[in-house]
């Protein structure tokens, strides 16, 4: 039930994406479900993610073959997959430092402490999701990155982080190369 759940908010964060038909922002706030080791906790925060969305000039199968292996190429395991809607992700993707060998800051923003960028010694929670429509002129990829972190010695709530844009644009990057062979 839980995996369906995911799937759902997947699917409405970016269906509203979707329809704006640019670059933008959801819905000005969203709930996120983090599990951790006192239980499952509910935040409610900000939706400061972003929304690339990109036409592609291939069809909708030939993308939707490609987005598992660009998920791979980046280290995000796929959590969530739905064929019918074309939809995939992760909506919980708990990770330390680094994604593959690509520090989160370079993706995140969760703030800075002395000791340099939080997002690369935080406790994370990170949302990679992407959806698949047809477009005008080939293949439209709306993909969306959202993020919770928290520090790792403290017992303290997780909060909100903002995306760069650099995660999203890197998935697309790894399709257009995938496609292009």
């Amino acid at each position: 039930m839980r995996a369906s759940f995911f799937v759902s908010i997947a699917c409405v964060t970016l269906g509203a994406c979707a329809s704006a038909g640019t670059t933008g922002t959801g819905p000005a706030s969203q709930t996120i479900s983090v599990v951790g080791p006192s239980g499952n906790a509910q935040i409610n925060s900000p939706r400061e993610a972003s929304s690339n969305i990109q036409t592609l000039p291939f069809t909708v199968d030939q993308v939707w073959r490609a987005l598992p292996v660009a998920f791979d190429s980046l280290g995000i395991p796929v959590q969530a997959l739905d064929n019918a809607k074309h939809t995939i992700g992760n909506t919980n993707f708990a990770i330390r430092r680094r994604l593959k060998n690509v520090p989160l800051s370079r993706y995140i923003d969760c703030g800075a402490s002395q000791m340099g960028p939080s997002a690369d010694d935080y406790d994370v929670r990170l949302t990679v999701l992407a959806e698949v429509r047809p477009g005008e002129g080939g293949a439209t990829v709306s993909t969306s990155v959202q993020a919770v972190a928290r520090p790792m010695n403290y017992a303290q709530d997780f909060s909100a982080c903002s995306s760069k844009g650099s995660l999203e644009q890197r998935l697309i990057d790894i399709l257009k190369a995938r496609l292009a062979r």
